[in-house]
């Protein structure tokens, strides 16, 4: 109990530090590579230094025992079924937010500063959303949870606050955008219970945030018709407007 309850401390101090770290301004490059490393640091590491100091590396691949008890409340799935499913879903829903951004429609929530403004950028918004997949989703669906279920006994509570707090990660977004994140990281919990596989739940956050962060910047009117006004299709806009930078 003591241990688990040191490092929930030092995990929840790593959210805060992620959270609040401020720079001095800098480039758009640099501000994504700063937010890499911040990812890194604020998620990756808590998550390696946690599972190694609790004996549990394997929960990476192996859902912890103490999840079980929620588990049971949900339909056990083969992760390929659900990847399957889940696949589908994100193409449909692809499809309907590139319909919505042509027609000028804006994405929930406001969009945050990391979010590409011109075509040169949109390769870093795709390894922006690889990133948050790749170190959020071990962070707020396998480490926080299983620290506080170790402390409380109850892995409901466990993922209760691990989905608010990944909720409220992304307030800069607006209360809306803060809604439909609380939901998201509900619906990654579902996923992550009725499958046991973690790595499901890392690509299907990295696919939806390539949706907010190169699909719908990509298709938005304001980019197509600066294309159009400079007469270069939308394929190689990034190309050129990469060499003018």
């Amino acid at each position: 109990m003591t241990t688990a309850l040191a490092l929930l401390a030092g995990v929840l101090a790593a959210l805060w530090w992620f959270v609040r770290a401020r720079g001095r301004p800098v480039g758009r490059a640099a501000r994504y590579v700063r937010w890499m490393r911040r990812a890194m640091l604020g998620f990756a590491v808590p998550v390696v230094v946690v599972l190694a100091v609790l004996g549990r590396i394997d929960a990476l691949w192996v859902m912890p025992a103490e999840f079980e008890p929620l588990r049971a409340w949900l339909p056990v799935m083969a992760p390929i079924d659900l990847m399957i499913g889940a696949l589908a879903g994100i193409s449909i829903g692809l499809a309907v937010a590139a319909v919505r951004a042509l027609r000028g429609a804006r994405p929930i929530g406001r969009p945050g500063a990391l979010t590409p403004r011109n075509r040169a950028e949109l390769p870093w918004g795709a390894a922006i959303a690889v990133v948050a997949g790749v170190t959020e989703e071990p962070f707020f669906r396998l480490v926080l949870p299983l620290l506080v279920t170790l402390v409380t006994g109850s892995a409901l509570a466990g993922f209760g606050v691990a989905t608010l707090l990944f909720g409220a990660l992304h307030r800069y977004q607006g209360w809306r955008g803060m809604v439909a994140t609380t939901l998201f990281g509900g619906v990654m919990t579902s996923v992550y219970l009725m499958s046991g596989a973690l790595w499901l739940v890392m690509l299907i956050h990295a696919l939806i945030d390539l949706n907010g962060l190169v699909v719908w910047p990509a298709l938005s009117p304001q980019w197509l018709s600066e294309d159009r006004g400079r007469g270069v299709s939308p394929e190689v806009g990034c190309s050129r407007e990469g060499a003018k930078q």
